[in-house]
């Protein structure tokens, strides 16, 4: 039986680790900015009063996860989720990998990113957010 090339777990997941030719500070800022946006349509389409009756919150969503994979994606991996940042990067240090050298991009960027977007949601919807 012939094996399958590069058949192994990393081979299924982008490379999280420090992108050839990107700054660290690229990769958090990139990491930041499309968080803040993803957060940002969600907290919008899918909290505020004024949507409520609004049945296409799964496809603003689903357009801002793809301008983000698409714009941020070569950059910093197009994480945007700590969970989904710390999945690779424990599964390559277990595997052997560069261990967790990078994963304080993946929970910085995104968290910090979160964090900003519910901070001016609060602030530019004032009372009329649930």
């Amino acid at each position: 039986t012939r094996a399958l090339p590069n058949c192994t777990i990393s081979s299924f997941v982008p490379n999280w680790r420090h992108p050839v030719g990107h700054a660290f500070v690229a990769v958090a800022l990139v990491e930041l900015l499309f968080t803040f946006a993803l957060c940002w349509v969600v907290l919008n389409v899918a909290t505020h009063r004024r949507t409520a009756a609004n049945s296409f919150y799964g496809l603003a969503v689903g357009f801002t996860i793809t301008t983000a994979a698409f714009a941020g994606g070569p950059i910093s991996g197009g994480a945007f989720n700590p969970a989904v940042g710390v999945g690779p990067i424990v599964m390559s240090a277990i595997r052997g990998g560069d261990g967790f050298g990078n994963l304080w991009l993946y929970l910085v960027g995104p968290l910090a990113g979160g964090a900003v977007a519910a901070i001016v949601f609060r602030y530019v919807s004032g009372s009329s957010a649930d």
